[in-house]
């Protein structure tokens, strides 16, 4: 029995397509969205209230995946990481680090992601030991959970071919639509449960 389970969310909360209702403050954006989808990226240095995100989070019992994502300029800074790391670290159960990379990290980086959960993307073939899955062309690292992060808005037939190839992997995967509106991710989450994730 498939054992894959996808939770489909998107980069930042800014939705354009009047996702939100008219009157809804600010504040309580990550609230409504995250009624709706099972995840959601935002850049590690995000003008969002990280912290007010974190507290729902602990106070909710939804399945909910928050994923930071981090340029390979302050990946490969040692320094920038760690206080970054630093100033999330009590939060640190509540969000994936992710990062798209081009060479294989070194064991003083992969070291300060000690304790964290984590998923690093290459276009190619890395030695790096941890978990790791090829599907859609991308090679993935990971600890916690893998994500799948596309750039571009897939039609109905590369939702479905791409949904297919990646529940081989057989486990709870993150599947992040960068700019998707929500008829996307809805087609998307509906796609995955009529073919049975």
């Amino acid at each position: 029995m498939s054992r894959t389970k996808f939770l489909v969310g998107r980069s930042e909360l800014d939705m354009q397509d009047n996702f939100y209702p008219e009157d809804l403050p600010s504040e309580w954006r990550f609230d409504y969205y995250s009624a709706m989808f099972k995840a959601l990226s935002l850049p590690i240095d995000s003008d969002e209230d990280l912290l007010q995100i974190f507290e729902e989070l602990e106070e909710s019992d939804e399945e909910f995946e928050l994923i930071l994502s981090i340029d390979i300029e302050k990946f490969n800074d040692r320094k920038k990481l760690s206080t970054i790391l630093l100033s999330l670290s009590e939060h640190k159960e509540h969000f994936t680090i992710y990062c798209e990379i081009e060479e294989e990290p070194s064991k003083e980086f992969m070291s300060a992601l000690i304790g964290y959960n984590y998923c690093l993307k290459s276009l190619k073939p890395l030695d790096i030991k941890t978990n790791k899955v090829f599907a859609v062309n991308q090679h993935l690292y990971f600890n916690y959970v893998p994500v799948f992060y596309s750039a571009v808005v897939w039609d109905e037939k590369k939702i479905r071919s791409c949904l297919e190839e990646i529940s081989e992997i057989n486990s709870r995967t993150v599947l992040i639509c960068k700019d998707a509106e929500s008829e996307t991710l809805n087609r998307i989450r509906i796609i995955s449960e009529l073919l049975g994730f």
